[in-house]
């Protein structure tokens, strides 16, 4: 895998800076998730999830994306 949980990226398509929040390998150990799921992997054979961020550590929404979608921030 290119990218870790908890690193920044950039999703090409949308522009949006978001966070890294699961892989493929490493489960998204959400703390309330409506499903009560008590680890949240991407969908469809996708290869991450992460979280769009819209302030200094404020984020609203997940996507799942596949390793092409996205490129690193240099932070």
């Amino acid at each position: 895998m290119k990218f870790k949980i908890g690193q920044n990226v950039r999703e090409l398509a949308s522009g949006y800076e978001c966070k890294i929040v699961a892989t493929k390998e490493e489960p998204w150990k959400k703390p309330a998730d409506p499903y009560n799921r008590p680890e949240i992997y991407p969908d469809n054979g996708k290869e991450y999830i992460v979280i769009i961020k819209i302030a200094e550590d404020e984020y609203r929404g997940t996507m799942h994306v596949y390793e092409n979608q996205l490129e690193q921030i240099e932070n």
